[in-house]
């Protein structure tokens, strides 16, 4: 939840040579620093739309670093406009420029604060999401010349500062690539940033999407600009500790759990990335042959919130994952995150996973890679058949028929998840995952799916779907019946589980007498039809029990657990 705003009330300091009356307070900005002078070669553009109760706010506190605030009203209904321009505000409207939404209010605004002579233009969101005291900051680089774009990265604090380990061999870092790597933004769709004239010259070429950050990036890039970044905090991760000064976020203690096997030279940038509310940062080595442990020991040895742990036998993924569950729990933390060692999952995204557990609207979530074709990019077509397969089978299994991809590790769960489950009795290897929704399913816990893209990178993936499919297929039959067993016969009773009892039976003697027909016809010359037709009937009707229970097992899943996407 975004923190309300304080008003705060700067005093302007008496004039030179006059005396200041005794109980004046000393002029002062947010934490009690003395007052900044905005600086006139800074303009701010903030587009807005129905934010009446924030901008006004906003406004007030751009203009104590900015020289030129500029407010842009896409259509609002409210009072956005009245409320911005008695702020101080220079205000405009995208109904003046022929077009409407975010990137139309963003060209408007940012070319008025360059016709105003502004050297570098700041973009800040309405709804209060980034502290506006960073605004200096984020456009000094622009400012002193040494950067045509600067990205507010709330994914580059903390973690990100430990330099790079270098593994040394024969001279060379095997980490570091022959040519200078190209520039990667870690958060490429923040939409705090700062820009020049130059810069904005390439703006009109990019096109009004959801993506218009990403895609300004890229031509930036392309065009030779210089682009970089600087950390920036969010409103809601201003840090905050607890009691034992550990950080918090939203008020909750954030664990992640990364299991590494073989990652050597991946596990690096996978703890840099990993944010700074996170309070416990546990790296299980699954007995890696390589150099993995030398990686994490560099990082624990810099940061007291990453904790190794260490396997002396190759136990599988998933008792990796367990490991560092039971860890968490005995740390007290609250929610426990999931984030493999080979840099395939993007923290940007964590947040999305946490908030939904923090809301109470469920007590696990995971990612999904396959909502949209734009998400599932770099996605082999083996990979994305063996995920759609998996998919549908642990629908069945698990009774979350809204759940999509399954096999995305990227996960988070909370506390009271982990205590009422047996961890122990969890899937050691690859399907970990598909094991622990049905042991959800069966307390009862609710599930929410959270859409992020897939990041392929240098990683080699462990799993052989031509294998994988069937040892997991057979795991999942197996918790299929158990759930069965446990959610509707022992903890409670549904007719459902008779469904799919006559319709597995009928099924199979379906199919039986149907190659029983056949046998008939080819080898005893026999006629056909009459066997032909009932073995058919009877496979139809076991086919409908079948498709009855999983409408029963449905609709029970919408009324116990409700729906959620």
């Amino acid at each position: 939840m975004t923190e309300p705003f304080k008003a705060e009330t700067i005093t302007t300091p008496p004039a030179a040579g006059s005396q200041q009356p005794a109980g004046t307070p000393s002029p002062k900005t947010t934490g009690g620093q003395p007052a900044v002078r905005p600086d006139m070669h800074i303009g701010v553009v903030l587009p807005a739309r129905n934010s009446e109760l924030l901008i006004g706010s906003l406004v007030l506190m751009a203009k104590e670093y900015a020289g030129h605030v500029i407010v842009v009203d896409d259509g609002s209904t409210d009072r956005t406009a009245e409320v911005a321009a008695q702020a101080g505000a220079v205000v405009l409207h995208t109904g003046e420029y022929g077009g409407s939404g975010r990137v139309v209010a963003i060209l408007a605004g940012s070319r008025r604060a360059l016709e105003f002579g502004c050297t570098a233009v700041v973009l800040v969101d309405s709804d209060g999401k980034y502290l506006t005291r960073e605004i200096p900051r984020l456009a000094a680089p622009v400012l002193a010349g040494e950067a045509d774009l600067v990205i507010g990265s709330r994914n580059l604090a903390g973690r990100k500062g430990i330099p790079a380990y270098q593994l040394e061999t024969t001279g060379q870092s095997c980490l570091m690539s022959e040519k200078p790597a190209r520039f990667t933004a870690t958060d490429p769709g923040s939409t705090f940033r700062a820009f020049n004239a130059r810069a904005f010259d390439l703006l009109d070429l990019l096109p009004d999407s959801d993506i218009f950050e990403e895609s300004m990036n890229e031509i930036l890039l392309r065009r030779g600009l210089a682009v970089r970044e600087i950390p920036v905090t969010s409103r809601h991760e201003v840090p905050v500790h607890d009691d034992e000064d550990l950080p918090l976020y939203c008020g909750h203690r954030v664990a992640v759990v990364v299991p590494a096997y073989n990652v050597e030279p991946l596990i690096g940038n996978t703890l840099k990335s990993i944010p700074d509310f996170v309070c416990r940062v546990y790296v299980v080595n699954d007995c890696s042959k390589d150099r993995t442990q030398e990686v994490i020991d560099y990082y624990a040895a810099h940061d007291d919130s990453i904790v190794p742990i260490w396997h002396d036998v190759n136990k599988g993924v998933g008792a990796a994952i367990v490991t560092g569950y039971k860890r968490a729990l005995a740390d007290g933390m609250d929610i426990v995150a999931v984030m493999a060692g080979d840099d395939q999952m993007d923290p940007a995204f964590l947040p999305d996973l946490l908030d939904p557990v923090i809301a109470g609207r469920c007590d696990y979530t995971m990612g999904n890679r396959l909502i949209s074709p734009n998400y599932r990019k770099g996605m082999s077509t083996w990979r994305l058949i063996g995920n759609t397969t998996l998919t549908m089978l642990t629908k069945i299994a698990s009774g979350y028929w809204q759940m999509m991809d399954p096999q995305n590790g990227y996960t988070a769960i909370s506390k009271r998840a982990l205590e009422r489950i047996n961890l122990d009795d969890l899937y050691p290897r690859y399907g970990y995952c598909n094991d622990l929704l049905v042991k959800l399913n069966v307390v009862g816990f609710r599930v929410i799916n959270v859409p992020h893209p897939a990041r392929y990178g240098k990683e080699k993936s462990g799993i052989h779907y031509s294998t994988y499919i069937f040892k997991v297929s057979w795991l999942l039959l197996r918790d299929f019946l158990w759930r069965l067993k446990m959610k509707y016969i022992v903890l409670n009773f549904h007719p459902l589980v008779f469904f799919y009892t006559a319709g597995a039976i009928l099924s199979v003697l379906g199919v039986g007498g149907g190659l029983f027909s056949l046998y008939r016809k080819l080898v005893e010359h026999r006629a056909l039809f009459e066997p032909a037709l009932l073995s058919l009937i009877v496979f139809g009707l076991g086919i409908q029990c079948i498709f009855f229970a999983m409408f029963y097992d449905m609709q029970q899943e919408k009324m116990t657990n409700g729906w959620y996407a």
